[in-house]
């Protein structure tokens, strides 16, 4: 049987941290050094901590490395004594604690936090004796690094139990004799009474990379359809472009990936969307498009208002901007007004005075079925005014959940568009069983909005998709049977573990999102989210803001946020959690949230906890019902 190595060696060189010199010798001697049995996780996301190396074997225990290729004599380092040492270096006559880089206070807490927190089947008396925790030095040889940390080492106990933490320097890294491996992992060649395969398959959910790590090394082109890719590529050469599709269709890539090839082409791009999260995910796929980072400098993504409040410093007006919101509180009605019609209307005359250097080349506008018609009159102010500027704008009718009124054709006429909608017509994303799912709440719910339908593409065949229906009544908390639901998740997926990073939990309640967070936390999960926490209103919503701009799909925690905020991502492993659908938003909300799956080749789970009574009929015909 092959070894596990996660992840895989052909795919290093693409890592978006790259080894190290020092790392590579250290893999290349644990390949040699260990038997094939042995698992080998390189930079894991370990609930966020990233140690170097964890290895594990499901009968003979765990090891977590951190390897420093720190030479000894290249600084002086030294440990200041004290009731806690420290560990601290001395160059060019400036002295400096190197506290973050402390490794052996950064195995102490990855050998704690996986006995108490990840792996909760290990014994409770005893388990320490199972996790290995060693610090590894590849340019100083052990006897060196032994001295340097020996007060650490003390400090931490870890002198009491020397097998337990091994110190290994350069003169065993590549060495293969049996005394290097009883050194550097004690129990490799002895079973573990402590250790068993329920352990090791909770551990591997920490340990396996997540979804979003393995797509981003694949180019987005290779999974996209030759229709994508064309209009990609504007084969065209149309300067004014509108393309609806149903959810899945790749909308958002095909959006990515045009903004990079006008960024190539030298051109400067703005691409635009409602909701604040969505801001990364699109610079994420941009990244994937072009397999570089640079592009990222390359492109301006801002959310609506904040592009007018861009616009506004570029015209040298901000005066006018603060006066538009003076005398407005957060509760007043006016804001709505102010929000849709008085800001855009001020941004178009702002945007129509930028000098040539101010202006886009491109504008390129995501989820246009939440922007209203004059906020499409002033983003095209913003191109260049001999008409060589190129706009896009995808969207779908049946994700309207801000109630904005659709254009009329006469609209999209006077809005620059001419002749009928491109259409992307096929759902990649989600597997048939959930198109057809999809489709039928559509038939049911949303019949008169828009004629697409999500439907995979011919010939597809179905692949493993779990779909759960979890109908609770008003006795039951929403957020208790999402945590569960979570748990589940990860518990039916141990064949093939989904990763913890990839699960998100999506809520059209705040306070059941909050509720859903601190029942995590309460088991010592590290949770990314979107809501915001202050004394007021304002200040919450601002606080909200800026979690909002940091909701990143590549985080190592687990995410849950609002449906709201998820519109337009996508994971492949998905608890959602509808309290009410009473009306045509919230059931466009609702449809919404049920599309965000995304397929996977190692299978795909969604859980929908439902409080409406009105969607309970469509949730029995779901596959499997609780």
């Amino acid at each position: 049987m092959p070894r596990v190595v996660v992840p895989p060696l052909d795919e290093l060189s693409d890592l978006r941290q790259p080894l190290t010199t020092g790392e590579r010798r250290v893999l290349e001697w644990f390949l040699h050094i260990l038997p094939t049995s042995w698992e080998i996780y390189i930079q894991p996301h370990l609930n966020g901590l990233r140690p170097d190396f964890v290895l594990l074997h499901p009968k003979c225990g765990i090891a977590v490395y951190e390897v420093k290729d720190w030479s000894l004599g290249g600084m002086d380092y030294f440990i200041k004594s004290g009731a806690s040492p420290r560990l601290m270096a001395r160059k060019d006559g400036k002295t400096f604690a190197l506290g973050r880089s402390d490794p052996v206070a950064a195995v102490d807490q990855y050998k704690r936090e996986l006995y108490s927190l990840y792996i909760p089947s290990l014994p409770a008396k005893h388990g320490l004796g199972a996790i290995v925790a060693g610090v590894i030095f590849t340019n100083a040889i052990t006897e060196e690094a032994s001295t340097l940390l020996d007060p650490l080492r003390e400090a931490k106990g870890h002198n009491k139990h020397p097998r337990l933490y091994p110190v290994v320097g350069s003169d065993l890294v590549g060495d293969c004799s049996a005394y290097a491996l009883r050194t550097l992992l004690s129990s490799a060649s002895q079973y573990d009474g402590r250790m068993d395969e329920r352990v090791a398959a909770e551990l591997r959910h920490w340990l396996v990379e997540p979804s979003f790590s393995r797509e981003q090394r694949v180019p987005l082109a290779k999974v996209m359809s030759k229709r994508q890719i064309a209009m990609c590529k504007n084969v065209d050469r149309k300067h004014m472009r509108r393309i609806k599709g149903p959810a899945g269709s790749g909308k958002s890539l095909v959006l990515a990936g045009r903004a990079v090839e006008l960024a190539n082409d030298g051109k400067r791009v703005l691409i635009v969307t409602f909701n604040i999260t969505l801001i990364n995910y699109l610079l994420d796929l941009a990244v994937r498009y072009a397999q570089s980072g640079r592009v990222r400098n390359q492109i301006t993504a801002l959310n609506f208002h904040h592009w007018c409040k861009r616009i506004a410093f570029l015209a040298g007006k901000d005066d006018e901007y603060d006066a538009l919101w003076q005398g407005h509180t957060e509760a007043d009605p006016r804001v709505g007004q102010v929000l849709s019609y008085d800001l855009p209307h001020a941004a178009q005359q702002w945007a129509s005075s930028l000098d040539s250097k101010d202006r886009w080349d491109a504008v390129l506008v995501d989820e246009g079925q939440d922007f209203r018609i004059e906020w499409w009159a002033a983003l095209r102010a913003a191109l260049p005014v001999d008409g060589s500027g190129e706009a896009l704008l995808v969207a779908d009718a049946q994700q309207n959940i801000y109630g904005v009124a659709s254009w009329t054709e006469s609209e999209m006429r006077g809005a620059g568009f001419r002749g009928p909608w491109m259409t992307l017509d096929n759902s990649y994303r989600m597997s048939p069983a959930l198109c057809r799912l999809a489709s039928a709440f559509i038939d049911r719910f949303q019949a008169d909005v828009d004629p697409l339908r999500p439907v995979s593409p011919q010939g597809e065949f179905e692949f493993r998709t779990v779909l759960r229906w979890h109908q609770v009544d008003s006795g039951t908390p929403v957020a208790v049977a999402c945590d569960q639901a979570l748990l589940e998740i990860l518990a039916r997926s141990n064949d093939d573990p989904v990763a913890v990073a990839d699960l998100v939990c999506i809520v059209d309640r705040e306070d059941t999102g909050l509720d859903v967070v601190r029942t995590l936390r309460d088991k010592g999960v590290r949770v990314l989210h979107t809501f915001g926490h202050g004394d007021d209103q304002r200040e919450r919503e601002q606080d909200g803001r800026r979690k909002k701009l940091a909701f990143y799909k590549g985080d190592a925690r687990v995410k849950v946020t609002t449906i709201h905020s998820f519109k337009g991502w996508e994971s492949r492993a998905l608890v959602v959690a509808i309290s009410s659908a009473s009306d045509a938003r919230a059931l466009a909300l609702a449809y919404v949230a049920i599309t965000r799956l995304k397929r996977d080749e190692r299978g795909c789970y969604l859980t929908v906890v439902c409080a409406e009574p009105m969607l309970q009929q469509y949730g029995a015909t779901w596959p499997r019902i609780i």
